[in-house]
């Protein structure tokens, strides 16, 4: 289950408030807050957690579970890379000059 340090982190690296994420989550602004300060009932919480995680993934959180990234790391959240391509037109190459002479062979498009 995430921490819930990682939920407060999260809704900050995305500007929501709690009313925002309760929305996103299908969820009371109770529950957000409860989940919050780590408090409820073992139950309830675990629903609403997934329920949260799901909404701060599908916005762009990567959650970092302990000793994840390295042998002291502790838990934490960061943004995701966006996948959205810069290419309007899927039908179109486009070349990108510096990756034409400096990047891997086919790179360029």
């Amino acid at each position: 289950m995430i921490d819930p340090r990682q939920i407060t982190a999260a809704r900050a690296l995305l500007g929501l408030t709690q009313e925002e994420l309760a929305d996103r989550a299908q969820l009371t602004v109770p529950a957000i807050q409860a989940l919050e300060a780590g408090s409820g009932r073992t139950d309830d919480k675990e629903n609403a957690a997934t329920a949260v995680r799901a909404a701060l993934e599908d916005a762009g959180i990567n959650f970092i579970e302990e000793r994840a990234t390295s042998a002291a790391g502790g838990v934490g959240v960061r943004l995701a890379v966006p996948l959205a391509s810069v290419d309007i037109d899927e039908q179109q190459t486009v070349q990108y000059p510096e990756m034409a002479t400096n990047g891997p062979f086919g790179a360029g498009g």
